[in-house]
């Protein structure tokens, strides 16, 4: 009568372990998402912000019926710092092919607000078409100020591009309000870029109604004019999205999103050896 005893014990000690198992690769589990949450969201008592001028921008002369003539600088500020910022001031200093400086104009970014992390187009318009002529080339500087986040409240529940019959660039979606309190003048900017990276084109819309109610959904619609000589080749585009309560949902990292997966199938994998590992206890 021993054996079938002893072969009792052995299996309850296994299914105890592996129970002690399981519960060790939760811990671990729950404990890694904590980290990874961390991370993204938790801001440090000392933040701040700090703006960079990304170095995809472009200078042009426009084309267009509405701007024709006039020098455009168009690209992106990204918010490196830990905190948020406002007031995102650029300036453009323009110069001749001698070195002589033509001209000077600025411009702030199109989010009213900069998050850590976020990005935001801005375009800069020389109003001068005799010294928009003169331009060879230019430099741009940046100056913010330190400011609040904005809440979590806004998301973009899907989009999409087209391009119509007479070469203007569409981009329709639609916006959702998924905080608990009224949204105002909700804002949606594009950025688009060429097969490089370079900056193509900026636009900005607002959504149709401005305002919206708690969980109430918008549809918008943002328009790149026609590019009249045929050299703006657009690839790829993002959107961001703003009002004067709510910042939208931040995109994730890569790596943010392939961590959580790796360790659910690391977990998979353990159970799965500790489950054949007690089948094979006689």
């Amino acid at each position: 009568m021993s054996p079938p005893l002893v072969r009792f014990k052995a299996d309850r000690r296994q299914n105890t372990a592996c129970a002690e198992s399981e519960t060790v690769l939760k811990k671990i589990f729950l404990m890694s998402m904590l980290l990874l949450l961390s991370t993204q969201f938790l801001v440090p008592v000392d933040a701040a912000g700090q703006a960079v001028i990304l170095n995809n921008h472009t200078g042009y002369i426009d084309l267009t019926r509405l701007y024709r003539g006039l020098y455009h600088v168009i690209g992106e500020v990204q918010n490196t710092g830990d905190g948020a910022l406002w007031l995102v001031k650029i300036t453009a200093t323009f110069y001749d092919s001698a070195g002589a400086v033509v001209a000077t104009d600025f411009t702030f970014t199109m989010l009213w607000i900069l998050h850590p992390g976020q990005k935001s187009p801005f375009d800069i318009l020389l109003s001068d078409i005799a010294q928009s002529a003169k331009v060879d080339h230019y430099e741009l500087e940046i100056s913010y100020e330190q400011y609040e986040s904005l809440p979590v409240g806004l998301e973009i529940l899907s989009h999409s591009k087209y391009e119509d019959s007479i070469g203007y660039i569409h981009v329709v979606g639609e916006i959702k309000n998924i905080g608990d309190r009224d949204a105002h003048m909700v804002f949606i900017a594009a950025t688009f870029y060429d097969s490089s990276g370079k900056v193509a084109g900026v636009a900005y819309t607002f959504s149709h109604p401005a305002n919206l109610t708690a969980g109430q959904k918008a549809p918008f619609e943002v328009l790149l004019e026609k590019d009249p000589v045929g050299k703006r080749v657009v690839a790829t585009y993002v959107l961001e999205a703003q009002s004067e309560e709510y910042n939208i949902i931040p995109e994730l990292p890569l790596a943010t999103l392939i961590l959580p997966i790796a360790i659910l199938l690391a977990v998979a994998v353990l159970r799965v050896r500790l489950l054949y590992k007690r089948n094979r206890v006689v």
